[in-house]
């Protein structure tokens, strides 16, 4: 299987960046053969490094529509249909469940998150792209198995979500972390906003977007924080696997350069910005 692409010398880098989710996911056709009940064979695959298992609701079909009246900038998500039974989702989740698989019979995601006292370090978009080849390539291995068939990706996604504690910097405002948000007198109690950006594949036609979207929080200790949370969805050039991890690749340098983008010079010098 080809290496995992290299960073790219100017993506903008962080020593301590205020990263606390990621996800890394694709979506297919659904295998011909699977059905729920081999849910467990899935496991087996991956069993030995995610030993505990969840059940979920699933996730909805989900498609990055365009030249629909309204359509370039709704953050709704989209509608799907499906026809048959409802698949449940599982959870494939490591022992200390900072790493797990999302799986259902259209779906396969890896997610790393911070948990406990939120030391654990994020490995890097590297490590964590060739672990999720890894495991798109057993899988597919798997449904060959049941009828002679590869994964047909129709859509990839990737999500950064990051939570920037205010507290970080003494009596710090939302404008000393984000860019563009300046309020006059004194921070709104509640803060909600998105935005989104169109794509451009190699042929300048439309192939995905980029959200972003912001919100005020707090833990459950009282910290007060922004929840920025970056994401790209859209549809890879082929159908294939190297072409879903490419787009994400693609994706993440996106994520990167938008990050730097929104967020202070103040905020990069806390992070520990490199370049």
């Amino acid at each position: 299987m080809p290496r995992t692409v290299a960073r790219p010398k100017d993506l903008p880098d962080f020593s301590n960046p205020p990263l606390n989710e990621v996800t890394l996911g694709v979506q297919f056709l659904p295998p011909s053969g699977y059905q729920q009940i081999r849910a467990g064979e899935v496991w087996d695959l991956y069993k030995e490094k995610y030993p505990n298992v969840q059940e979920h609701p699933p996730l909805m079909p989900n498609f990055e529509i365009f030249g629909l009246p309204n359509a370039e900038f709704s953050m709704s998500p989209q509608i799907g249909f499906i026809n048959g039974g409802i698949h449940n989702r599982f959870w494939f989740l490591s022992t200390k469940s900072d790493e797990l698989i999302q799986f259902q019979q259209d779906r396969l995601l890896h997610n790393w998150r911070k948990v406990g006292d939120g030391v654990n370090e994020y490995p890097r978009f590297e490590s964590t792209s060739a672990q999720f080849r890894d495991e798109l390539y057993q899988l597919e291995q798997y449904v060959n198995g049941l009828s002679s068939q590869t994964l047909s990706i129709n859509q990839c996604e990737m999500s950064y979500v990051n939570h920037i504690f205010l507290g970080e910097i003494e009596n710090s405002r939302i404008s000393d972390w984000i860019r563009f948000l300046n309020f006059a007198d004194r921070d709104p109690d509640f803060l909600s906003m998105g935005f989104g950006e169109t794509i451009l594949g190699t042929d300048s036609k439309p192939q995905g977007r980029l959200y972003c979207e912001m919100s005020r929080a707090s833990t459950m200790d009282g910290r007060s924080m922004i929840v920025l949370t970056l994401t790209v969805r859209g549809k890879p050039v082929g159908a294939d696997i190297e072409s879903a991890l490419q787009f994400m690749a693609t994706g993440r340098n996106l994520i990167v350069h938008k990050f730097a983008e929104l967020t202070t010079d103040l905020a990069h010098k806390i992070w520990g910005r490199k370049n």
